[in-house]
């Protein structure tokens, strides 16, 4: 019993630190440089953004968001986009420029350090080069 003792001290202090955390990121998108380009801001968490050893075993439970807009641009659509390895889109869904808003869906993909979400702006029509009326913040809701 003197041997396990400390080994079920060691597990309760562990899993009493385990709990649910929020990180919002703040970037401004690109510019729109003409019909048929798009505008992005991307949202990463960097290293420093984690609760101690939550790095590695974080779980997604919700991104949330809140999208600017380009007022000269016409008929304007935007997208967010998962991406779990940073590289490619695992899932994206539509959603309106400038109006907040929350998903689970991307919950199942998983998540990793090397997760981030990509918000892109296109537009049919408007100037050569039309820009973000502010910056863009998503916010990712995680536990470990």
């Amino acid at each position: 019993m003197k041997k396990i003792a400390p080994l079920l001290v060691l597990l309760v202090s562990a899993a009493s630190q385990a709990g649910d955390y929020s990180v919002t990121t703040t970037r401004t998108p690109t510019f729109i440089n003409g019909p048929g380009h798009s505008a992005f801001s991307r949202h990463q968490l960097r290293l420093a953004d984690y609760p101690r050893g939550a790095a590695n075993n974080s779980r997604l439970q919700k991104i949330s968001w809140t999208a600017t807009t380009f007022p000269e641009s016409v008929n304007e659509r935007a997208n967010l986009c998962f991406r779990r390895g940073g590289v490619h889109d695992s899932d994206c869904i539509s959603i309106t420029p400038g109006v907040p808003g929350s998903t689970e869906r991307f919950n199942s993909l998983g998540f990793s350090y090397a997760s981030d979400v990509m918000i892109r702006h296109s537009a049919e029509s408007g100037p050569w080069q039309s820009k973000p009326a502010g910056p863009e913040t998503v916010t990712f809701h995680l536990t470990y």
